[in-house]
Parts: structure tokens; C-alpha cells; sequence
């Protein structure tokens, strides 16, 4: 791990050159910025992102479960 201290002016220009991937999650938390680098799936599979992105939850499995949801709460008419 290493640490640098940075004008903000350089940010963009250093960060390029240090995160080896197009994309990255930003997470936001309690005055901490991480960034992590996200690697292109090859698999075919969409990343989840948010309280799911831990989770194995497909889309269609998602949908179910809130009209499901809505049956039972008699919204669904």
C-alpha cells in the first residue's frame, strides 16, 4: 500500500496513471473516499452495485420477489 499526498489539480492526471482499468467503484463514507478498480467481466454477468453487490440476486429473481411482494400486500389488482 502506498500513501501520497496531492493537489487536488492533479488528481485526475495522477489517478489515470495508477488505476489500471477503465472503470471503478466510488464509495463515499463517513469522510473517506475509496476507489476501487473494476476488472471487465468475462463472464457475461451484470455487477451488481449498492446493498447487492455482495449478493449472488439476479435481475429476474429481483422481479419476482417484488411481484410477489405486491400480491401479497393486494397491490397487484
Amino acid at each position: 500500500m502506498s500513501e501520497i499526498i496531492i493537489n487536488v489539480d492533479a488528481l485526475q492526471e495522477t489517478l489515470f496513471k495508477i488505476i489500471p482499468t477503465e472503470m471503478v467503484k466510488l464509495r463515499y463514507y463517513d469522510g473517506v473516499i475509496s476507489l476501487t478498480p473494476i476488472q471487465e467481466d468475462t463472464n457475461g454477468k451484470c455487477p451488481l452495485l449498492g446493498i447487492a453487490s455482495d449478493s449472488d440476486l439476479t435481475v429476474e429473481q429481483f422481479l419476482s420477489m417484488t411481484r410477489e411482494d405486491k400480491i401479497l400486500e393486494g397491490l397487484n389488482r
